[in-house]
């Protein structure tokens, strides 16, 4: 159905646009974030009100919206103690100069809404099958139990992560503890594993390898340039980074980590 993609993919560049605009008058780039999970919630929600739901897709739905909440409502209270620009994006202005706030146009905000709209591939497969399968079979359930599993992890080191800089407001410390003792970036994983869930359970429900797609691109945006990005930041304003990274894996726990056994 062409409709139904196009106006999702229109909506998400509008949208882009008008948080670029906001950006201009503020002269921060971070806002962008604030609509990462939303904007996952609005191409849902327009896909629903064009073609209608099921009730795999409503399932689907609500767990997007539900995701889509917590993390924009934690990046806002983030973003706001900080009371200054992402490090990521402050980087981008610095090299950019005085050009950065028309180019970013294209460099941050129409590229990220591009890229949003391609992972939200399992929301467009689920809701363009012709036939939409059973919300109870196996594979859909496995998918919303990988959703559970990734939504509690990124909710959990999120959570961690706000209260260290709670208790040291005024610190230059880093995260080790917690779920950050076990990998580097516990809440990118997280996220990874709960898209893979909703790409899962959208596969399951429209028998459409599409719906795979957007995990797999979610997951190579992060590696290759989301924790690059955020690693490159910590290693020069945490002197301790180099040896935190050189004991503790980037994403996938060592099985010794997790059974609690001390490396010889």
């Amino acid at each position: 159905m062409i409709y139904p993609l196009s106006a999702t993919f229109l909506v998400s560049l509008l949208a882009f646009i008008g948080i670029w605009l906001i950006h201009v008058r503020l002269g921060n780039a971070g806002v962008v974030d604030y609509y990462w999970g939303p904007g996952f919630a609005v191409i849902a929600m327009l896909h629903g009100m064009i073609s209608g739901f099921t009730l795999a897709s409503a399932i689907v739905t609500l767990a997007v919206l539900v995701w889509a909440v917590r993390l924009s409502a934690y990046l806002f209270a983030r973003h706001s103690k900080s009371g200054h620009e992402d490090a990521r994006y402050a980087a981008m202005r610095a090299a950019g100069g005085g050009s950065f706030w028309w180019k970013s146009l294209f460099t941050v905000f129409l590229l990220q809404g591009l890229l949003q709209w391609v992972i939200a591939a399992p929301l467009h497969a689920l809701f363009s099958a012709s036939q939409v399968g059973e919300a109870g079979g196996f594979l859909f359930l496995m998918g919303m139990a990988m959703f559970v599993l990734g939504f509690v992890v990124e909710s959990v080191a999120d959570q961690q992560v706000a209260q260290f800089k709670a208790e040291e407001p005024a610190s230059n410390g880093l995260m080790t503890s917690g779920l950050w003792k076990l990998v580097r970036h516990p809440n990118y994983l997280g996220e990874m594993i709960l898209w893979c869930g909703i790409g899962l359970a959208s596969y399951a429900a429209s028998n459409c390898l599409v719906a795979l797609a957007g995990p797999v691109i979610l997951m190579a945006a992060m590696v290759f340039v989301s924790i690059p990005l955020t690693e490159t930041h910590l290693r020069h304003s945490r002197p301790q980074y180099e040896s935190y990274a050189a004991r503790t894996p980037m994403l996938i726990p060592r099985l010794d980590a997790l059974s609690g056994r001390k490396r010889a």
